[in-house]
């Protein structure tokens, strides 16, 4: 081959091309440079450190694509190829070469303390904290790399923190949504709600009585919103509602979770505060780093700082119970060798089932239908170990009927951030003929609903001012959307229109009165209740959204200290459960923003009460002295 650095660019999952640099000397590669910059950091990390390592150690091009992200593994093969081939080489030959040769270690016997099964957010949490209560810990991913579905995640973490947002002004239509809840009859509150909404009541009136103009919120504001929004019916006149103790649990945890993670260095943009899709109100902290890779990165690095590094590519398989109690971990890895962890506490944080369709749709008893081919926000690891681990120790279930979807991702990829994702007061939703069809504030199973019965396929509508409110992109990225077809920008609405197949005419009547609304501070049509900025600027953006599955709110039974409960209701000693793995919070639909705030919240709790009950039980039975 004739010698030189070969720039060529690859197709990858999160950007539609990144660049490689392929350094070649005579008949060998000697150097991959890969600029990952438009890829989602904490997504396909493995495949950008891996793969230019095998290919250059074997010099071959048959090499295994890493495990859950196969796009970008293609793309930086196919990249490498192409330079092959630039050079004069023969990219077929690379690739019908000898695969490198997997060795099989030898199977392993471990003892400790605490065995943590998935290593997202959750499961990061709780290994952390356990580490800080001087405990031996052992973390199990099945996947190459940490993360989970945190690393998917958009960042805003719901937490109340008054005399912060009192810095931010009321946005129109915020104080009449407190009014209307406020007016909810009480008949409605379930009893264990009642004395806490009376009291939020009373907080509502005397806010709106002082005439203030800044945002206001309270622990109990989160508390009913989360149980309202989490209040459905399935498709059999089942009723569910988020466990009171559970919930009360979250909302009065959630700032001090906040606090947490920002003394392990994750920062925060004090300057702003936002809400999710969904969110209901406007109580997001988000991080300085783009999404759920600013908590994995940090949370990830302490571990590793303090002497942890996480069994990767190592798949829990069983749970070892001996007389009743779960006292350890049988795992496969992925030479095949098994690695048995005994352990005092066994902490479930492998995530929800929110990537195995086929288990999405033995259980959903919520939508008329979920088809086979449905897209998903999930990492592919997201399959539901975790909870077919707890069913083998007798855990009980709640919730599994209760699927979510995302109402606006990707219509290939079920991507979340692509296009240009706005909090709702800026969303312009429109079917394929140019009108909108929902309160665009309103949560997301109602906006999916309303999606399905347009079609499932509808557009964004954003102006440039817009543009400037989305979440972690760039106008490099933007660019390059619209160059490769998957966004569409035009300097007329008519253009726009043209562009997507709309009438033109009706998607400027609709903008026009989208605008109008604005100014009024009130939609009499869908009843959007919170506004901000109008759509009237050029360039203007239409993001092709569809809804994808996104969150499985059912798992294991669990109480507020994170034990998993069998079907009596009784602890299962030895193990605890804590995000998504877990159900009974957010029943039969989740508030956007609300996830982070519990898988850090209660990853923590499930640390610190299996500190607390290896230190009981470890008593000296004769004296029954608690060492805790």
């Amino acid at each position: 081959m004739k010698s030189g650095k070969y720039k060529v660019r690859a197709k990858g999952h999160g950007s539609e091309s990144m660049p490689l640099e392929v350094t070649i000397d005579g008949d060998k590669i000697k150097d991959i440079e890969i600029d990952s910059s438009g890829e989602t950091k904490g997504v396909a990390d493995e495949v950008f450190h891996r793969l230019p390592k095998e290919i250059i150690d074997h010099q071959t091009l048959n090499v295994d694509a890493v495990s859950g992200a196969t796009i970008s593994s293609h793309g930086v093969i196919d990249g490498i190829a192409q330079a092959i081939n630039e050079a004069g080489g023969d990219a077929e030959e690379w690739k019908k070469r000898e695969k490198p040769a997997t060795k099989k270690a030898k199977d392993e016997e471990i003892d400790t303390d605490v065995v943590v099964v998935g290593a997202g957010g959750a499961g990061l949490a709780a290994a952390v904290r356990s580490i800080q209560h001087g405990e031996k810990v052992v973390i199990l991913e099945k996947y190459p790399q940490i993360g989970g579905n945190t690393s998917h995640a958009g960042g805003p973490m719901n937490a109340a923190e008054p005399d912060w947002q009192k810095k931010f002004k009321a946005l129109p239509g915020e104080k009449q949504t407190l009014e209307e809840l406020a007016k909810t009859p009480i008949e409605k509150i379930d009893p264990e709600y009642r004395d806490d909404f009376k009291e939020l009541q009373k907080q509502i009136k005397e806010y709106v009585d002082s005439g203030a103009d800044y945002l206001f919120d309270s622990t109990l504001l989160h508390e009913i919103q989360t149980y309202l929004g989490g209040k459905r019916v399935d498709l059999k006149g089942n009723e569910i509602h988020g466990k009171y103790a559970l919930v009360h649990e979250l909302v009065t945890n959630a700032l001090n979770s906040v606090k947490w993670l920002a003394d392990l260095g994750v920062k925060f943009d004090e300057t702003d505060v936002t809400e999710p899709v969904g969110g209901l109100w406007r109580r997001g902290h988000k991080p300085v780093e783009p999404m759920g890779y600013a908590y994995i990165h940090i949370l990830g690095d302490w571990v590793k700082d303090h002497g942890v590094n996480p069994y990767l590519e190592t798949r829990a398989e069983d749970l070892i119970i001996k007389n009743g109690k779960v006292r350890g971990v049988v795992a496969k890895r992925a030479d095949g060798s098994t690695l048995t962890v005994h352990a005092k506490a066994i902490i479930l944080t492998a995530g929800g089932f929110g990537a195995n369709t086929k288990m999405v749709q033995k259980y959903n008893t919520y939508w008329q239908k979920i088809d086979d081919n449905i897209a998903t926000t999930n990492s592919p690891a997201i399959t539901g170990d975790g909870i077919n681990l707890g069913l083998e120790a007798g855990a009980a279930l709640v919730g599994m009927g209760f699927i979510q979807l995302m109402p606006v991702s990707d219509p290939k990829t079920g991507e979340l951030f692509t296009g240009l994702q706005t909090p709702p007061a800026n969303y312009i939703m429109v079917n394929q003929k140019g009108k909108r069809f929902v309160n665009e504030f309103a949560e997301r199973d109602t906006l999916a609903k309303a999606a399905i019965a347009n079609g499932g396929l509808f557009y964004l509508i954003a102006d440039d001012k817009i543009k400037e409110t989305a979440y972690n992109t760039t106008q490099e990225s933007i660019d390059a959307q619209v160059k490769a077809g998957t966004l569409f920008r035009a300097d007329t609405l008519e253009d726009l229109a043209k562009q997507v197949g709309m009438d033109p005419d009706t998607l400027v009547q609709t903008i026009k009165t989208y605008n109008e609304d604005v100014d009024k501070g009130e939609d009499p049509e869908f009843h959007k209740n919170v506004f901000d900025l109008k759509c009237e600027v050029a360039p203007f953006y239409a993001t092709p959204r569809r809804p994808a599955i996104h969150h499985t709110m059912g798992g294991l039974v669990i109480d507020t200290q994170a034990h998993v409960l069998d079907k009596n209701g009784e602890e299962i000693p030895g193990l605890y459960s804590a995000g998504e793995n877990a159900g009974g919070i957010h029943a039969g639909n989740r508030l956007g923003g609300n996830s982070l705030a519990d898988i850090f919240t209660f990853g923590r709790i499930a640390a610190n009460t299996a500190y607390a009950d290896i230190y009981y039980t470890e008593d000296d039975a004769s004296t029954g002295a608690s060492q805790k």
